[in-house]
């Protein structure tokens, strides 16, 4: 058995990033009463209730800590808010974290997170609940506790008190007359007990006409240990895959369209997973007079679909890769470099407005190289001489500082790469950086109302931080002979589709609950080199450069520019 899970790789910022601070007049949101054997305070540095156990044995730990309600961000989910609290939240009791986070999705409004770590020579567990009766507010509770006997018996009492936020929650919201958006449970299913972690493997099952008993259709349906799915038969589509969502404390789930829970009769169309009393494992499924039931059948070998995408995509990061590398240091010192140049200028085409780059390494030893691939300290000038020498060039100094080109094609005729020319600057080692620093590329097309607009980059936390992300919008009609307007917008994490007209109307939405660990991670930065760290495991070296006030990011083979925040 397994819970479904989201593991992610340590990072250590300030823990106030878990809470506002209020004044010592503010009153703080509601808490659970006080139980018999523990003690009430009040942190007002973290704007937190804390409730302490007492009489614990010396050096024992056993808190509960509630910290105030607070607005999630737009598109932001319970879960993807824990994930990110329990990844940059301090260490409790000044210690060292010894396990990545694990989130558990108890139902749609509750999320429950835990995490270990050591101080001293004592361990402890931390275990983060996120609460959101309304999915646009969460309010957060925490538990810390010592690993020991001491502490393990009053440890169903602790996960009462910890837990009895949603209760309060919902209490709370109904006094203040806020809105609700509670997730229905499935109803109950004869001799089945639901809920629980799921258990991974291969379900295999009928869809039976109720009226009649026969059977329409077969299914044989994969579920992974990290929450995806694989139809191998039976699904909308051949070999069908997804991610399921999945309440862990009532057992409902939604996995495909066949399978999914209905927000408009959930006592007629509903999925639940669960256990039955003769021990078998089911995936039980109603949708009116359509009953699918599938039973547990054996363990799976088979690599989940994400782990098929990740072996495709890195064979195909592998064909494109830099191959004339060298160890970072072990290439070009920073002494042997003239100059890190970018050449760029704006260019109109096809009614995009394109922004055309080019980056060189202009060497002291009087030769250039067409391109930055890697950093600098990892080209292997060797062999990219030997095996790519169209390359490599000669260059020149004009009077007015600006660079002119040679290339083998033409050895002799020396000329300046179009557009403007910019000198970087390399970054000191250890340089933080704040900021988003991102290209926009635009395009449109008056005659049949199309536009677009792409925005891709990379954000930087001063706290070691980065998240790489892609955004964007397309519109298209609204002009004279085209009335129906249709329209998408789309970043990394969802994607809504809208299509307005005189006869029809329609809107589709789509969310990826899986958190980017692709994605974001750790930096560095050292003279021409950027290293990232990304939460998956991998690592990268890129080639990069600055500005004397770091305002732009050379990174990917485009010179990023700081976002700068609109003046109110």
């Amino acid at each position: 058995m397994f819970q479904r899970s989201v593991f992610i790789s340590a990072v250590s910022v300030a823990c106030c990033v878990l809470c506002s601070s209020v004044g010592n007049t503010q009153k703080l949101d509601v808490v659970p009463a006080t139980p018999n054997g523990w003690e009430k305070s009040v942190d007002r540095r973290l704007s937190a209730s804390v409730f302490t156990k007492l009489e614990l044995e010396k050096d024992e730990t056993l808190v509960v800590k509630f910290f105030q309600r607070k607005p999630l961000e737009t598109n932001q989910n319970l879960e993807q808010w824990l994930s990110h609290r329990l990844v940059t939240s301090k260490v409790p009791l000044s210690g060292q974290w010894t396990s990545p986070p694990v989130v558990v999705r108890q139902t749609g409004n509750m999320i429950e997170g835990t995490r270990e770590f050591k101080a001293g020579e004592k361990n402890y567990t931390l275990k983060g609940l996120a609460v959101g009766v309304d999915k646009v507010h969460v309010r957060f509770a925490v538990r810390i506790s010592s690993n020991s006997r001491a502490t393990r018996k009053h440890r169903k009492a602790s996960t009462s008190l910890l837990f009895s936020l949603m209760r309060v929650e919902k209490e709370a919201a109904v006094k203040d007359k806020r809105g609700t958006d509670i997730e229905i449970n499935p109803p109950k299913v004869k001799n089945l007990v639901a809920g629980g972690p799921i258990k991974p493997g291969r379900y295999v099952g009928n869809q039976v006409n109720l009226r009649d008993n026969k059977t329409r259709k077969s299914y044989d349906l994969i579920v992974f240990e990290n929450g995806e799915y694989e139809f191998l038969k039976g699904g909308e589509r051949h070999r069908e895959t997804g991610r399921m969502v999945y309440s862990r404390a009532t057992g409902r789930l939604n996995v495909a369209k066949g399978f999914m829970n209905s927000t408009w009769k959930p006592e007629e169309d509903y999925c639940v997973f669960g256990k039955e009393k003769t021990g078998k494992w089911v995936i039980y499924s109603r949708e009116g007079r359509w009953q699918r039931k599938l039973v547990w059948v054996s363990t799976s070998d088979r690599p989940s679909p994400s782990e098929v995408a990740r072996a495709e995509a890195s064979a195909k990061a592998e064909a494109k890769r830099y191959k004339h590398v060298v160890e970072p240091g072990e290439g070009i010192k920073d002494d042997e470099i003239e100059a890190m140049m970018y050449a760029w200028e704006t260019n109109y085409r096809s009614g995009a407005v394109q922004l055309d780059e080019q980056g060189f390494l202009v060497m002291k030893d009087g030769r250039v190289f067409d391109g930055l691939p890697v950093a600098p300290d990892s080209l292997d000038v060797a062999a990219s001489r030997s095996r790519e020498p169209d390359r490599w060039g000669w260059w020149k100094q004009e009077a007015d500082g600006r660079f002119t080109f040679s290339w083998p094609v033409r050895p002799r005729d020396y000329r300046q790469p179009n557009g403007a020319q910019v000198i970087g600057v390399p970054f000191k080692i250890g340089t933080r950086i704040k900021g988003d620093f991102g290209s926009v590329s635009t395009q449109t097309m008056i005659a049949s109302g199309f536009s677009s607009v792409r925005r891709w980059g990379i954000k930087f936390s001063d706290n070691g931080r980065f998240m790489k992300y892609r955004s964007g919008s397309t519109q298209a009609g609204g002009a004279p002979g085209m009335p129906t307007l249709s329209t998408v917008v789309w970043d990394d994490e969802s994607a809504v589709a809208a299509s307005l007209g005189s006869n029809v109307t329609t809107m589709s939405k789509r969310r990826n609950s899986a958190p980017g660990s692709d994605r974001m991670g750790k930096y560095e930065f050292d003279g021409f080199r950027l290293t990232l760290k990304f939460d998956d495991g991998h690592v990268e070296h890129h080639a990069t450069f600055t500005d004397k006030a770091n305002k732009v990011v050379w990174f990917e083979g485009s010179r990023l520019t700081r976002k700068e925040k609109k003046k109110k």
